[in-house]
C-alpha cells in the first residue's frame, strides 16, 4: 500500500511498527541515527546532514529558519526533508501557542516512521510526509495540551458534557 491510504485495520499495525523503530534508535541517543533510518523512505545522506544541523539548531535554542530555507528551496530535494524543513520553519515563525521546537523536530521525524513498515515497497514518500506533519502537529500542542490537563485535572479535562 503507497501513500497515505492507510486503512484504518493497518494503523495499528503502523504504529507498532514505527514505535519500535523509534526505540531502537533512540537508544543510540542522537538525532543522526533517526534520521539515517529515514534514508529508506527518501532522505539522501546530504539531506540527513542539513536536518541535523537543522536540529543542532532547533535543541539549541537557535532560529531555524536560515538553514529551513536552504533545505526547502533546493530543486533536489527530497519530498520528505523539504517537508520537515517547512514544518521547522512554520515552528520557527510562531503558532499561536507556546511551542518547544524540539519536540517539533522530533514529531516531524518521528512521525515519518509511519511509513517505515512498507519503505523498499515502492515510493513511501507520500506517507513519510503526512506521518511528519502529524507528528510535528502532536509535538508542537502536546506539550500544552498536557499543561492544560495538569490545571484543570484529567477527569475535568475529558468530561465530554459543556
Amino acid at each position: 500500500m503507497s501513500g497515505m491510504g492507510i486503512s484504518s485495520s493497518e494503523a495499528g499495525e503502523r504504529f507498532d511498527s514505527a514505535v519500535q523503530f523509534g526505540f531502537e534508535d533512540a537508544r543510540l541517543q542522537r538525532l543522526h541515527y533517526h534520521l539515517l533510518r529515514l534514508t529508506s523512505v527518501g532522505l539522501t545522506q546530504q539531506e540527513v546532514q542539513e536536518l541535523g544541523e537543522l536540529g543542532r539548531l532547533a535543541f539549541g535554542g537557535s532560529g531555524v529558519s536560515q538553514q529551513a530555507a536552504m533545505i526547502s528551496q533546493r530543486a533536489d530535494t527530497s519530498p520528505l526533508a523539504s517537508a520537515i524543513a517547512q514544518i521547522m520553519a512554520e515552528a520557527g515563525g510562531g503558532l499561536g501557542g507556546p511551542v518547544r521546537m524540539p519536540a517539533v523536530m522530533l514529531g516531524a521525524v518521528l512521525g515519518a516512521y509511519a511509513a517505515l513498515r512498507h519503505a523498499g515497497e515502492g515510493d513511501q514518500s507520500e506517507a513519510a510526509v503526512g506521518g511528519a506533519v502529524g507528528g510535528a502537529v502532536a509535538g508542537a500542542v502536546s506539550g500544552f495540551v498536557l499543561d492544560n490537563v495538569d490545571r484543570v485535572g484529567a477527569a475535568e479535562y475529558v468530561r465530554m458534557d459543556d
